[in-house]
């Protein structure tokens, strides 16, 4: 299964979300969503911007349309150049835990099921548990029975926890996650730093990396400017991280297997305005010395 078919039996579900809010207008204000996005991520560094409002399920449509196929592939890419220069397995035992910080749109879930799928039997994992942290509660449904709803060999059980990084009183006595074994963020470092005006945002990013398990594994990718990368470098190595991967800006398109056409119907109402393809990235795998 490509990442755009996991991606489509997503947008099936949040497109009749859409349709129960909107009517019969559900395709224009989808329209005017994706241009809301593209707005509200022209200038991530400014402190002035106001963080996106993803309650609106014609949003979270448009988000998971536009974005997050190609996402999802660049993680996956990211894996296997890690794995790559690693020589070995990513994921070393049977049941694997993962948390994807703002995994609410699913790109991260979404990628580790790609990744496994394609390397078989080299990698050692048969179930996945994966939380997803995001402060917009309303991600929650599209991943409700989500393991019902593929065919994949390795078991996977999506475990929703809303988690809003800029405040600190909605993270402080959340726990479980940290003992995961690997930690995805995925564009999301980006989109919370111009929040940090309280300090709250940085201290998550504290509270994770101190408070993760020894051996636990950091994968970071996100757009290519400099300030995110000196910003998140400069966490990581205060809190005594290893940068055992590292990319700086560098162009990424989607795998060859991944074809947009799995979304045709969806291409065909929103002509013009057609998933993400191409971006420039920096990534960085930090590990948690043991």
């Amino acid at each position: 299964m490509t990442i755009f078919e996991l991606v489509k039996l997503t947008l099936d579900e949040l497109y009749q979300d859409a349709v129960t809010e909107h009517g019969t207008e559900v395709d224009q204000v989808i329209t005017e969503c994706l241009g809301y996005l593209s707005d509200s991520y022209k200038d991530l560094t400014s402190d002035e911007r106001e963080p996106v409002n993803y309650g609106d399920p014609a949003v979270r449509f448009a988000y998971v349309f536009r974005y997050v196929a190609a996402h999802g592939d660049y993680i996956v890419q990211l894996l296997k150049a890690f794995r790559a220069e690693m020589g070995g397995a990513i994921f070393s035992e049977p049941t694997v835990r993962v948390t994807c910080i703002g995994g609410g749109p699913g790109s991260d879930v979404i990628a580790v099921l790609k990744y496994l799928s394609d390397m078989g039997k080299h990698e050692k994992a048969q179930k996945l548990i994966c939380y997803l942290l995001d402060g917009e509660q309303g991600w929650a449904d599209a991943w409700t029975e989500f393991d019902e709803k593929i065919q994949t060999d390795v078991k996977v059980s999506p475990v929703f926890q809303k988690l809003d990084v800029s405040d600190s009183g909605s993270w402080k006595s959340q726990k479980k996650f940290l003992q995961s074994d690997i930690f995805t963020m995925s564009y999301f470092v980006s989109e919370v730093m111009s929040q940090d005006a309280e300090g709250d945002v940085s201290d998550f990013w504290m509270k994770l990396f101190e408070g993760a398990k020894p051996g636990a594994l950091f994968f970071y990718i996100d757009n290519g400017a400099k300030p995110f990368n000196e910003y998140i470098d400069g966490l990581a190595g205060a809190a005594g991280l290893e940068t055992v991967f590292s990319i700086d800006n560098k162009r990424f398109t989607p795998s060859y297997s991944e074809q947009a056409s799995e979304l045709a119907e969806y291409r065909k109402k929103f002509d013009g305005l057609n998933p993400k393809i191409q971006a420039y990235l920096s990534c960085r795998v930090f590990r948690k010395p043991s």
